[in-house]
């Protein structure tokens, strides 16, 4: 299988990278190297500096890899940035990945993972929160993360396509 994984460079999706190669699947990395690094990416992965807005750029990684999976890691995660800049984070949390969504769809990849957050259930509290919670983000991160989610649903509901949100 061949896994496209965005946010590659980074420390959560580098880790996961490695996890794949070393189940034997075949890796590519789309990461803008502005807070992942080159040098994180394992050398069997092969990585393309791009965005993951890039149409174009998605939709010939997936054809010329014959990717049958997306894991998306790529994103801002910084809570307090994202009230200070919440159009910055819907662009690239939301619209961004709405975007991915899109060229999945349009190049058939059946898999997509989505690494989401936990702050779609809103506030802190001190016991671990139960995944069929009530959903109530109180951040411009959180909803950003929880309005992806959505998407993917819905995607997922009108296309041949199966999503898993991580939390």
């Amino acid at each position: 299988m061949t896994v496209l994984v965005t946010g590659g460079a980074g420390y959560i999706g580098s880790h996961m990278v490695w996890e794949l190669l070393d189940a034997g699947e075949s890796v590519v990395v789309l990461d803008r190297l502005s807070t992942g690094f080159e040098w994180a990416v394992a050398p069997e992965a092969r990585l393309v500096v791009g965005d993951v807005a890039d149409r174009e750029l998605v939709g010939q990684i997936i054809r010329d890899n014959k990717v049958d999976a997306i894991i998306h890691f790529a994103g801002s995660i910084v809570v307090p940035e994202s009230v200070a800049d919440p159009l910055g984070y819907y662009e690239n949390n939301t619209s961004k990945t709405r975007t991915l969504i899109e060229t999945a769809v349009r190049e058939g990849v059946p898999h997509f993972i989505f690494s989401s957050t936990a702050a779609v259930y809103g506030g802190a509290g001190l016991e671990p929160v139960r995944e069929d919670a009530g959903l109530s983000p109180v951040s411009p991160y959180g909803l950003s993360k929880l309005m992806s989610e959505w998407m993917l649903r819905d995607a997922a509901k009108a296309h041949d396509i199966r999503y898993t949100a991580l939390r």
